[in-house]
């Protein structure tokens, strides 16, 4: 598990990316959220951590999820959370996975599900 440095850092650098992205200062970062450039300044940089408020409008203003941003994997079915240990296992191992050995992955569960059935 990542400690609160990496965490600051992390969220620190997406912040960081989002602003160039964006073409944006801290300081019209800072008016957008509601903060100051010197709070903001503060987060890019991983010295703080953003209150979680203030992470929600920057997430928002730069149009980066909060998963993104502290790089969470999504573990979830549109219909339904996963929490059973062997799904989190199978998703995990699939997140690990280049795009081209995603379909791989996919193609060869797809037939082992037709010979399931």
């Amino acid at each position: 598990m990542a400690t609160l440095t990496e965490i600051n850092h992390i969220v620190g650098k997406a912040i960081r990316e989002g602003m160039q992205r964006k073409n944006m200062t801290q300081q019209e970062l800072a008016n957008a959220v509601g903060s100051t450039q010197r709070s903001i300044s503060s987060y890019v940089t991983g010295r703080t951590q953003p209150p979680l408020d203030i992470l929600n409008s920057i997430c928002k203003e730069l149009e980066i999820s909060m998963d993104q941003i502290l790089l969470l994997p999504v573990y979830h079915h549109p219909s339904r959370i996963v929490s059973e240990k062997d799904e989190i296992e199978y998703i995990s191992q699939l997140d690990g996975l280049s795009a081209l050995k995603k379909k791989e992955f996919v193609q060869i569960v797809r037939q082992m599900r037709k010979l399931i059935k």
